[in-house]
């Protein structure tokens, strides 16, 4: 079976990427970073990895970009794929009782329209957005929220407090399928 390696989790969008390439006749290789995810192609931990290259918000995704250019792959396959973020929280949580907000840095970016107009979130960086979303489950306070996907947030059992928050309700990305 095909090993792809991805930055992030279950239930984040370049898991999603991979289901739209491969189905499910695939493994994920998760991997904490971008630059692991790069190294488990070299090493062949991977056979291939699906990163993100392009945001219809934000632009080139730049640590992506940089470490394509600074290897030897080959871009496989280009998979645009349809971004819904949504606000995530405990079951029963209430929007205006909530303090932090954590995503990946990107995710934080498309949605700074909504985040500029709820000022009491405070942001915080997390590893992706889907282990973004398991991290509050987790951590069970009901004032922390998370941005990720619906998948992400039925997959660890959260709460979609607010749908479609990102700057613009058609974002994308584009991922790259990648190997050596």
């Amino acid at each position: 079976m095909t090993r792809v390696a991805i930055q992030g989790v279950a239930g984040s969008y370049s898991e999603e990427a991979v289901r739209e390439i491969f189905g499910i006749d695939v493994t994920v290789v998760e991997c904490a970073d971008f630059e692991t995810t790069f190294k488990a192609v070299q090493t062949g931990r991977a056979e291939n990895a699906v990163v993100p290259v392009e945001n219809k918000i934000v632009g080139e995704i730049g640590k992506t970009v940089h470490l394509l250019k600074s290897g030897e792959y080959r871009i496989l396959d280009k998979v645009p794929l349809k971004v819904r973020h949504v606000l995530a929280g405990l079951p029963g949580a209430r929007f205006d009782e909530l303090t932090s907000v954590r995503s990946h840095v990107e995710a934080l970016k498309q949605c700074g329209k909504f985040l500029h107009s709820s000022p009491k979130l405070t942001q915080i960086i997390g590893a992706d957005t889907a282990s973004s979303i398991r991290r509050i489950v987790d951590e069970a306070d009901p004032m922390k929220s998370a941005i990720g996907s619906r998948r992400a947030a039925d997959l660890y059992g959260a709460e979609i407090l607010k749908e479609n928050i990102a700057d613009d309700i058609d974002n994308w990305t584009i991922f790259y399928l990648i190997g050596n």
